[in-house]
């Protein structure tokens, strides 16, 4: 890796940090010189603006969270695994963000809060798809339309994973992933899906725990 990438991603790496849990709206671009002890000359050199830096940040985030989703989604596991899997890697990402971080995207960027919810509704639409296919054929997900499915699971996250929801009823972003997605899922399984998620899940915990 070359000096000006190493550069570059720290001024990423830290900003990313800083940014997911205080957000970004009230963050100065003196500040992130300051505490990284470089010059704004320099972050401006890779980041004409700070919504720059947001906008790349938010790409970022996007790309290593569908590269992990495609991983989990092309493996040789069960459906149940799968989800399971997914659920647990979408709690671990949510958990670095604050509701601050959603709120300031929301307000201060909605082409960048809007450019999230596209691709979120347009991932949930590709993988659902695949994911409830190979559940049906493993008689672990109810034969109902896809299409209904799919459309239930993007308006159940678009209303519940939203900053004003989130805050108005004092959820985390956490508990309010987990309980839509459980909640979700608890509905288009089969009597053996549910035997095999109580199962998935248990065993999951313990390989987690080790």
């Amino acid at each position: 890796m070359t000096e000006p990438q190493q550069e570059k991603d720290k001024i990423i790496r830290f900003a990313q940090q800083k940014f997911f849990s205080e957000g970004f709206y009230k963050t100065t671009m003196d500040e992130i010189s300051h505490e990284l002890q470089i010059s704004k000359k320099t972050i401006y050199k890779f980041f004409p603006s700070k919504e720059k830096l947001v906008e790349e940040i938010t790409d970022c985030m996007l790309y290593d969270t569908n590269c992990e989703i495609e991983t989990i989604t092309d493996s040789d596991e069960n459906v149940v695994m799968k989800f399971v899997r997914i659920l647990n890697q979408h709690l671990n990402t949510v958990s670095k963000f604050s509701s601050r971080w959603y709120k300031d995207l929301q307000l201060h960027t909605p082409h960048i809060w809007q450019k999230m919810d596209k691709m979120r509704d347009e991932k949930i639409i590709r993988v659902a798809r695949k994911l409830l296919d190979q559940g049906k054929r493993e008689k672990l997900i109810e034969h109902y339309p896809s299409e209904i499915i799919v459309a239930s699971f993007i308006a159940t996250f678009r209303e519940v994973m939203n900053p004003d929801f989130i805050l108005a009823n004092k959820f985390s972003m956490h508990q309010a992933l987990k309980y839509t997605f459980e909640l979700l899922l608890n509905g288009i399984l089969t009597r053996q899906g549910k035997e095999e998620y109580i199962k998935t899940k248990e065993n999951f915990e313990k390989e987690l725990g080790k």
